[in-house]
């Protein structure tokens, strides 16, 4: 599919995500730009309800819900024959070129009385848009906009004149915003505060931690002891308890049950061992952080990993996936990226990217930087330099978020797909044009 999207997680004032946002682009917006395409050529169609469709929503959003957003357009087609998902799963977020007039009134009522929600966003004045927003419920409100007296008064008026609309304020870039206004009656927050590390004053890793960050640093070394690697787990309850669940797998397909730490790990050999302990320990270190702090870390490894051809840098998967994982690292142990890498032992080449943004991998933690940022000007620039189409960055982006269901789902061994998801750069892809077609 032709198509960059990210799921953005929103949360409730406990730091449980609640629900997603889609922000996508379709195609390459450089090569889009010089195309004359027909305005109304599949418009009318959501790009996004086409992928929830094939892929499945819980491969994006864990079974949340998700904001769709919607234009005119699309609201005007039959969204509800185009969504094939669960319809309380789906809130359309309706855009500005939705005004308040017929026949989008009538048309946002008859989905609703299917079980369609729906939420808005960017209004110039909330007292203008009142005949939609009386019919939504949620609004958005982007924090860094709020010291505007206009954005001031729109909040203002919304609570007071409807009192039942659910506010979502997003674009929350600090721990410090986000507790002060998580008692003052929004309801979902979204923003890069959940990642800041929590570095203020003193503050020492949990024994616990220190025990996953020295299994960590064993299983680096290529011909680490297994029953140094056992002698570890078997202080953990949980990794012993996620061990021998993947053991005794029907996945690996063992004949008899295996029923000792030291026997799992000699089993399944270094390779897998170390597989197993990087994406185990990665989920149990962030277990008292925001999940979705886990999800970021360990999609970032799958995805950086998938990518590692496409930036000419195939023989670094496995490092690449590290660069990933530990990208999060210091608000795991809220502590700085510096201190946090030196209790990991990093080399080289994963430091300077993480701390520098420079080196080797530089380049690719930038993309997946820019990619979640949803600055698609920069990502179709980047696609064209590496002779790239949005649909390899797709493929590797999808197969990121179903390896971390899988993971969830208890396949704690990796999932082998038919080949990589990216092709090698330089290979002369053939881009499609214009606005991508829907399956």
């Amino acid at each position: 599919m032709d198509l960059l999207v990210i799921p953005v997680p929103f949360f409730d004032k406990n730091m449980a995500v609640q629900a997603y946002y889609f922000r996508y682009q379709e195609g390459n917006e450089l090569m889009n730009a010089n195309q004359a395409i027909n305005e109304f050529d599949g418009a009318m169609l959501s790009p996004l309800l086409a992928t929830l469709n094939a892929v499945g929503i819980d491969a994006f959003t864990m079974d949340k819900p998700i904001f769709v957003p919607v234009n005119n357009l699309m609201l005007l087609a039959d969204l509800a024959q185009q969504c094939r998902v669960p319809y309380e799963k789906v809130i359309f977020v309706l855009e500005s070129d939705v005004l308040p007039e017929e026949p989008y009134l009538s048309q946002i009522r008859a989905l609703k009385q299917k079980g369609f929600r729906f939420a808005v966003q960017k209004l110039d004045r909330v007292d203008v848009y009142a005949p939609v927003v009386e019919l939504c419920d949620y609004i958005f409100f982007d924090h860094r906009l709020m010291g505007q007296p206009q954005q001031q008064l729109m909040y203002a008026l919304t609570r007071r004149n409807f009192p039942k609309l659910s506010i979502a304020m997003t674009h929350i870039h600090t721990n410090e915003y986000f507790l002060a206004l998580r008692e003052q009656g929004p309801l979902y927050f979204e923003g890069r505060f959940y990642r800041i590390p929590i570095t203020k004053g003193e503050h020492q890793v949990k024994p616990l931690k220190m025990n996953l960050i020295k299994l960590l640093n064993l299983v680096r070394d290529e011909n680490f002891e297994f029953s140094s690697v056992a002698e570890v787990v078997q202080q953990d309850t949980a990794l012993t308890v996620s061990l021998m669940r993947m053991i005794n797998s029907p996945f690996l397909g063992l004949r008899q049950k295996v029923k000792s730490v030291n026997h799992a790990v000699t089993i399944l050999g270094q390779v897998e061992t170390r597989k197993w302990v990087i994406t185990a320990v990665s989920k149990l270190l962030g277990a008292d952080r925001p999940d979705e702090l886990t999800r970021l870390s360990l999609v970032r490894a799958k995805f950086a990993e998938n990518l590692a051809p496409a930036f000419r840098l195939k023989d670094q998967s496995q490092s690449l996936f590290l660069m990933g994982l530990f990208s999060v690292l210091d608000s795991i142990l809220e502590l700085s990226m510096e201190e946090a890498l030196q209790m990991v032992q990093v080399s080289d080449t994963i430091r300077d990217a993480l701390l520098h943004g420079q080196g080797e991998f530089g380049a690719l933690l930038s993309f997946i930087y820019q990619y979640e940022a949803a600055d698609w000007k920069t990502i179709s620039r980047i696609l064209i330099m590496y002779d790239l189409t949005p649909g390899d960055i797709y493929k590797a982006y999808l197969n990121a978020l179903q390896w971390y269901k899988n993971l969830l789902e208890g396949g704690d061994v990796e999932d082998e797909e038919e080949g990589p998801a990216v092709p090698p750069a330089g290979r002369g892809n053939q881009r499609t044009n214009g606005r991508s077609r829907r399956r």
